[in-house]
């Protein structure tokens, strides 16, 4: 990781440098402390709101306490009993009985109202009272429990009060409801017959007393529900239910948080209700999310300045170095740059525009004279080298011919003729220093062929051609000198038992020429080494120096000649030279 960091350019390092270094850092410090910051304000107001709500939740159960004791006043008074059995009665009795449960009643209600629902199988002998329909509150008669679901749960609960939202009695042109606690009247005397049943009503005033009671943050809201959710009394008139959403998390026992509100409930074990405040975290955090909001603003001014101050950089610093990182890798001596703006820079940037300009300037002027020195150098070794491989080559050719002629002058002096011939015509090729594969192959074959006949066919040769390539192009006389050299130092006198193996190929983009004899000469690999090398005499192995320094010096050092023994006997000698088809290709080897 840092050697990949080491290779970036500049202004990629200096924006690593501000992202890690600064921005990032800044950013996880802002997030972790505000993140903590704000976790602890919840904390802290979570503990003391989770307080609050059981105060405030203990303070309604006392309301429905003293409800509760009220009903149990009320039931337990010989009136309520004497409703067990009325059919009996005159009616000016019923009437009497039914004005005192009244009076009874009436004295309790203050703010709550008080109702007695009487049983009666004739609820006819009662025409003189009214219904539901009409009072508020007061005695009642009903023939059958089941004529309302909820005089039938508190006939069920066995003498337990119940609390439910229930319709409003009296006369309502709108549907209203109210919250009422109600508790069956037992017959004390008949094994707990159900007589009637008492109900309070209309407690939901004295509850939103006493929750307003409570001053909590802004647009928070308050509900009292029972257990099934459905609202008894609220902050927020027609809420029918409410319940804490799941989607959040437990911050305390019994304080619910999400991302928006944070719930306190606190649950009634006496009535089975829950008390709720819903606190939205912006009124909660308030003055917090102010001080939260002032850090921001300054952070991103912060990182503004940061951005600003690194365009300054990246512009008057990053980016000249840049381009200048960019004209060094692009110069190529001898090359002439266009010159760049911050060379008349005053500072350390513009110094380095113009000693860079002056170096390369003196780098393009040495370029040019040496140059121009190894033209002349290399025309004069070629030309050297040419003039002297001609005469040489005539001395040996005359050698072999007069050689012949001792031995007794036969018609084959002709064909030897016609190979010098032959060979004198390709070895000038009219001044030119490139010629075919297929001419020089003609030029060795007719040497081959005069040899063949001084040596009395001594030996024997094979040349292997690939095919597609008889046009490609290489220097003149640079297979014969080798040739030469296997005939007089390997197979001369071998009494036809010499062979020699002239192969041609192109392999991986390279031309191939194989010379091979098996000669039984050892041969000394050291002492080519030092002929190739230039460090033997000079005056010995002028043959294949000569080939050696003329494709090196037109080709490159890549290319050349390399020796090998065989195992089975004899020398190898490989010439390696680039395929080159036309003469541009080979204009490139001499810029």
């Amino acid at each position: 990781m840092f050697k990949r960091t080491q290779s970036q350019r500049l202004t990629k390092k200096a924006l690593l440098f501000v992202i890690v270094f600064i921005l990032v850092p800044m950013l996880l410090v802002f997030w972790f402390a505000s993140g903590r910051a704000s976790l602890a304000i919840k904390m802290q107001v979570g503990k003391a709101l989770s307080e609050l709500n059981k105060q405030n939740h203990a303070t309604m159960d006392r309301v429905m306490d003293a409800v509760d004791q009220k009903l149990v006043a009320i039931m337990s008074s010989d009136l309520m009993q004497q409703w067990k059995d009325d059919g009996s009665l005159p009616s000016d009795q019923r009437v009497q009985k039914y004005i005192a449960t009244e009076k009874v009643l009436g004295n309790y209600s203050s703010g709550v109202k008080y109702s007695l629902f009487v049983l009666t199988k004739r609820p006819v002998q009662y025409y003189f009272a009214p219904t539901t329909d009409v009072s508020g509150a007061g005695v009642f008669f009903v023939q059958d429990l089941k004529e309302r679901a909820w005089l039938q749960k508190a006939a069920e609960a066995n003498g337990r009060g119940l609390v439910e939202m229930i319709e409003k009695f009296g006369f309502n042109p709108n549907a209203q409801q109210t919250v009422a606690y109600f508790r069956a009247v037992t017959d004390l005397t008949s094994g707990g017959d159900t007589i009637g049943i008492l109900a309070a009503t209309e407690i939901e005033s004295m509850l939103t007393a006493e929750m307003n009671a409570i001053k909590l943050p802004d647009h928070s809201r308050v509900f009292l529900t029972d257990a099934g959710g459905a609202v008894l009394a609220g902050s927020e008139p027609g809420a029918v239910t409410f319940s804490v959403p799941e989607n959040g998390k437990e911050l305390l026992p019994n304080v619910w948080v999400t991302n928006s509100h944070m719930y306190v409930y606190h649950d009634s074990a006496s009535y089975g209700n829950r008390l709720v405040y819903e606190i939205p975290l912006s009124s909660l955090l308030g003055s917090y999310n102010d001080v939260q909001e002032i850090i921001q603003i300054t952070a991103i001014c912060y990182f503004i300045v940061i951005l600003f101050f690194l365009f300054f950089l990246v512009k008057s610093f990053l980016r000249p170095m840049a381009r200048l990182a960019s004209l060094t890798r692009s110069y190529v001596p001898g090359k002439e740059l266009e010159r760049a703006a911050e060379e008349a820079r005053k500072d350390e940037i513009g110094i380095s525009y113009r000693y860079f300009y002056m170096m390369t300037e003196r780098l393009n002027q040495l370029v040019k004279e040496k140059y121009v020195m190894e033209i002349k150098q290399k025309e004069s070794e070629l030309i050297l080298l040419h003039s002297q491989i001609t005469p040489h080559l005539l001395y040996n050719s005359l050698d072999s011919i007069y050689w012949y002629g001792i031995r007794g002058g036969v018609p084959e002096v002709a064909d030897m003729v016609r190979d010098l011939s032959t060979m004198l015509r390709i070895g000038l090729s009219r001044g030119k220093e490139i010629i075919t594969i297929r001419e020089e192959l003609n030029h060795v074959e007719a040497y081959l062929h005069l040899q063949e006949k001084r040596y009395r066919h001594s030996f024997r040769f094979h040349i292997h051609l690939e095919e597609g390539i008889e046009g490609c192009l290489l220097p003149k006389v640079i297979m014969q000198p080798l040739v030469e050299n296997s005939i007089l130092h390997g197979i001369g006198k071998m009494d036809g038992e010499g062979e020699v193996w002239i192969g041609i190929q192109v392999s991986e983009g390279t031309l191939l020429i194989s010379i091979e004899d098996n000669g039984f000469r050892p041969l000394d690999l050291e002492k080519i080494h030092a002929l190739l090398s230039g460090a033997a005499d000079p005056d010995k192995g002028f043959g294949i120096r000569n080939v050696h320094k003329r494709i090196r010096l037109r080709f490159g050092d890549a290319y050349g000649l390399t020796y090998f023994a065989r195992e089975e006997g004899g020398t190898k000698v490989l010439i390696e030279l680039p395929v080159i088809r036309s003469e541009e290709e080979i204009a490139a080897y001499t810029e």
